[in-house]
């Protein structure tokens, strides 16, 4: 029973401790299922079954009370409900990191932001001068964007000829690449405004961060708060991602007691445990079971929300929320002359040559900058080369590109065709470029 005790505390005070090992974890995890979800779709959408692809994208899901009905396809409930879980969790990586990660020294922030405002505003720029003046030009944003699980997954396959400060660095890229991107679905991609709901939705974002403020740390308060938020800003007009978003970062990050102090407590309820284990029944004694739950909730009190909500997301994100996203959104008709169209137009030009080309002057040139100018400092063992290899590699826009594209070209199916296809393009082009590179740096330094 003490031995229990202790691994339950053990168990706490780690929770608040190397949250990064177990990110990457669940961020390959989700890459392996993006990919076969995608392939999946790909195939689906492509086969004589393609009918039935369609016909489940786009089946009607309803709830009915009385009078009320509410009601949508599959893909807009994805869209526009699950994937504020992804967003839910993508903010409370980014208030972490800004917390306790790369992104709290100022030196590695200013770094990080600069590579990844140059990342973001070259992609959009080459777009825009592909597609000036056309309709297609508010598909701008769409090669801004990373997908962090899909990076991640491809430098993993390369992990033995990088530093592992490399992972963190993309991972940093990719956060305040996904804040900007965040801020471009709500400034540039929201078309009519009710004023009375986005107020609705911003009081109740306040009340959360008072009750932050006053101590409150009940998951079910900031979920039943956080449903009501949502609600507000997808009738607002604002997309409702940016909910999940702006919820995360309400959502309490500082442990209830110290982790000494909860030592100390746990200390003394356990050598209060009865020692004599023949006179214990085989459920344990109820003093026992209360002093165990006691210890429990000490675990509880020196871990924080913030963390726990972490790791509570990461798998369904990475098993459910990610794929049913790819599964419904990838499935683009996909053929030689799909190909040779994404080559052709404006729309497949301009993600392309943003994604693959943007991306890796973008965020290289802006390092470079940031190193001659001393505006920042790279992490331990990285180099500028090694920096190129992760520009190529951050040009995989799979499922933020997608979620943009979805957004621009909501009613042109032919924009919205072209891009998917080309972002798929792009994608495979950037990762098969950046492992290629670095492999081809990593095998050189070992031969030296």
């Amino acid at each position: 029973m003490a031995n229990e005790s202790k691994n339950i505390l053990q168990r706490g005070l780690e929770y608040m401790h190397e949250p990064f090992s177990g990110f990457i974890r669940a961020q390959t995890t989700s890459s392996l299922f993006l990919l076969l979800s995608t392939i999946l779709a790909l195939w689906w959408a492509n086969s004589a079954y393609s009918s039935t692809y369609l016909d489940l994208v786009h089946t009607p899901i309803g709830i009915f009370l009385g009078d009320v009905e509410l009601r949508s396809s599959l893909k807009h409930i994805i869209n526009d409900g699950l994937m504020v879980i992804f967003f839910l969790l993508i903010g409370l990586e980014i208030k972490r990191e800004v917390l306790a990660g790369d992104l709290a020294k100022p030196e590695n922030r200013r770094m990080l932001i600069i590579c990844a405002i140059g990342g973001m505003i070259l992609p959009a720029t080459i777009y825009t001068l592909f597609n000036w003046g056309l309709d297609s030009q508010i598909g701008w944003g769409i090669p801004m964007a990373t997908d962090t699980a899909f990076a991640l997954g491809v430098l993993t396959i390369v992990r033995k000829y990088i530093p592992a400060s490399l992972l963190a660095f993309i991972v940093g890229l990719a956060i305040v690449d996904d804040v900007g991107a965040i801020l471009v679905i709500a400034l540039f991609y929201t078309q009519e405004i009710s004023v009375i709901y986005l107020f609705s939705a911003c009081s109740l974002i306040t009340f959360l961060a008072v009750a932050n403020y006053a101590g409150v740390r009940q998951p079910i308060f900031y979920i039943i708060i956080g449903i009501a938020t949502w609600w507000m800003m997808l009738m607002s007009g604002v997309h409702a991602t940016v909910a999940g978003v702006a919820i995360a970062l309400t959502v309490p990050a500082r442990p209830k007691l110290a982790s000494a102090q909860s030592l100390d407590k746990a200390k003394t309820t356990i050598s209060s445990l009865q020692q004599e284990i023949e006179e214990v029944d085989v459920l344990g004694s109820q003093e026992d079971h209360k002093q165990v739950l006691e210890v429990r909730d000490l675990a509880e009190h020196a871990g924080t929300p913030l963390r726990r909500w972490e790791d509570v997301l990461h798998l369904p994100v990475a098993l459910f929320i990610l794929p049913l996203f790819a599964l419904t959104n990838a499935g683009v008709v996909f053929s030689f002359s799909s190909f040779i169209d994404s080559l052709q137009y404006p729309v497949g030009l301009g993600i392309i040559f943003g994604l693959v080309v943007g991306k890796f002057i973008g965020i290289s040139g802006a390092c470079w900058l940031g190193l001659h100018y001393k505006i920042g400092k790279l992490p331990k063992g990285v180099n500028i080369q090694h920096i190129i290899g992760a520009s190529l590699i951050a040009g995989i826009g799979f499922t933020m590109s997608t979620f943009i594209a979805t957004l621009g070209f909501d009613g042109q199916p032919e924009h919205l065709h072209n891009a998917k296809t080309s972002i798929l393009v792009a994608s495979v082009m950037s990762a098969f470029l950046g492992a290629l590179y670095l492999r081809f740096i990593g095998s050189n330094k070992r031969k030296k």
